[in-house]
């Protein structure tokens, strides 16, 4: 069941990846590496639905697997950062108390696993995407969620751009950290220095769908 599943990821199938990954768990229940595999599934077809409530219910339920991964193998960064991007992806399907309390877990996980695995990339673009959108809250919105909700722990857009850098000189041939990076640059209206992160990315090979969101998130919000 394991290797169909990982034969099934490869090829960018979540849905019969997670049947199979689900299949395994029935087995070994307990297993981080297997909850984790599920988790993932789960997130990737959320990213993939169009419909809202299918999302959430996605997510919901890769949340609960990526913590139970997390109890089970806690030594794991990727488990760790597999919990800060699927709080990431359902603070966008939630409302404003629920959204707080989820971006305040995505920099804890994602703390969490650079802790763990101080050369792991993806968690460096993570907490580097986590402190651009956070440091980018207008007044009113931050006001507001400090008033009501406890605030939001300190975030700089300056941090974040160390972050994504990293992020780059670790991977630097997955198109996704060129372009957060140059999406970082441009809110610091430092256009050339974006366009030329866009342009690595544009210039690299397409690995999986996500790598496609990307380039098609430059087409759409980026001014090239």
């Amino acid at each position: 069941m394991i290797e169909r599943g990982l034969s099934a990821e490869a090829e960018g199938d979540p849905e019969k990846a997670l049947q199979y990954f689900r299949e395994a768990l029935v087995h070994r229940p307990e297993d981080g590496w297997l909850l984790q595999k599920a988790a993932r599934q789960l997130s990737d077809l959320a990213t993939l639905s169009e419909d809202r409530q299918t999302r959430r219910a996605y997510l919901e339920e890769a949340l609960a697997l990526a913590e139970a991964a997390v109890a089970a193998d806690p030594a794991s960064a990727i488990n760790e950062l597999s919990v800060a991007v699927v709080c990431g992806k359902l603070a966008a399907e939630s409302g404003v108390g629920d959204r707080v309390e989820l971006v305040r877990r995505v920099r804890t996980h994602a703390e969490r696993a650079l802790a763990i695995d101080p050369d792991y990339a993806w968690a460096y673009h993570v907490l580097g995407r986590w402190h651009v959108e956070v440091s980018n809250l207008g007044l009113g919105a931050r006001a507001f969620v400090a008033l009501f909700l406890g605030g939001l722990p300190e975030a700089s857009m300056e941090t974040g751009l160390g972050l994504l850098q990293c992020a780059v000189e670790l991977e630097p041939g997955v198109v996704a950290h060129h372009v957060e990076l140059g999406f970082a640059y441009a809110k610091l209206n430092r256009d050339e220095e974006a366009r030329a992160c866009w342009q690595r990315a544009q210039a690299l090979p397409i690995r999986d769908f996500y790598d496609q969101l990307a380039l098609e998130r430059i087409q759409r919000d980026a001014d090239v």
